[in-house]
């Protein structure tokens, strides 16, 4: 019961520890299991290696699969390079473009992606840049925080906790309260989707911290990938704003170790802990 886990300077250590831990509660979940890793996008290969052996042989989509729905890496032609508030750097026009490289790329292809019964609602992505992400010209909710940012830095300020970015609410009143929106009190649906729910973003001293709340983690199936997808979002935001990278905090509300995967999540959690 609410297990604050140790921070960790890896998501595969991070995946790692929460997995151990889950698999050993009583039916294999845990409720309020937090994760902090201090150095969101590094990991371990060999861990990775060896969960997406596991995986493939249990026929499950493997760790970019699942990463790609929160950030795809490939349709970001980063510019290498991090923006500036300096008016004279022209570094912002280059990060300009290749950010509307990226938003362009992913709603030309979500028609197809939502041809898969899984994303009939939308994807992650499609819910961060057309909100509610079912169709392209939604709200893009990745410009407007890249562009709070920015305003913050410009203006000499480098502590903000206002950008938090939604995924899950699905039932909203139809007219926004000042450009905020809420959830409808009429609605009675119970929600199973979709399991990320909010993303929360605080820009303290320069740096970026984010931290993901999951009503219901799945450790074998879908963790991994989710900490390098958002290990990724997190990066494209720091290079997008200028700011350095803080740490990632994943709190699942309900974390499931799969007990019943055909990946064996306990003899998985041991094989896979000997490579560290």
């Amino acid at each position: 019961m609410s297990a604050l886990l140790d921070p960790t300077k890896t998501l595969s250590e991070a995946w790692l520890q929460a997995l151990t831990h889950t698999a050993n509660q009583r039916g294999g979940r845990d409720i309020h299991v937090v994760m902090t890793i201090a150095n969101p996008g590094a990991e371990d290969e060999a861990v990775r290696a060896a969960l997406d052996q596991a995986l493939d042989a249990a026929e499950t989509p493997g760790v970019e699969t699942v990463a790609n729905t929160i950030f795809p890496a490939a349709l970001y032609p980063s510019p290498g390079c991090s923006w500036s508030p300096d008016p004279d750097d022209p570094s912002g026009d280059a990060l300009d473009a290749a950010a509307q490289a990226l938003y362009d790329r992913y709603l030309s292809m979500l028609p197809v992606l939502r041809r898969v019964q899984a994303n009939n609602r939308g994807t992650y992505f499609s819910r961060m840049i057309s909100w509610p992400g079912k169709e392209p010209g939604g709200t893009n909710q990745l410009d407007l925080r890249i562009s709070r940012i920015r305003g913050e830095f410009r203006a000499g300020r480098r502590t903000n906790n206002t950008l938090d970015i939604d995924l899950g609410a699905d039932a909203l009143e139809s007219e926004p309260l000042r450009g905020v929106q809420i959830y409808a009190p009429t609605d009675q649906r119970t929600r199973g989707f979709p399991c990320l729910v909010h993303v929360d973003l605080t820009l303290h001293e320069g740096a970026l911290h984010c931290t993901a709340v999951y009503r219901h983690h799945y450790l074998v199936t879908k963790a991994y990938g989710n900490l390098v997808g958002l290990s990724r979002l997190m990066n494209f935001l720091c290079e997008q704003t200028g700011a350095t990278c803080g740490e990632l905090v994943v709190h699942a509300t309900m974390a499931d170790a799969e007990l019943g995967h055909r990946a064996r999540p306990r003899e998985l959690a041991l094989s896979i802990g000997a490579l560290l």
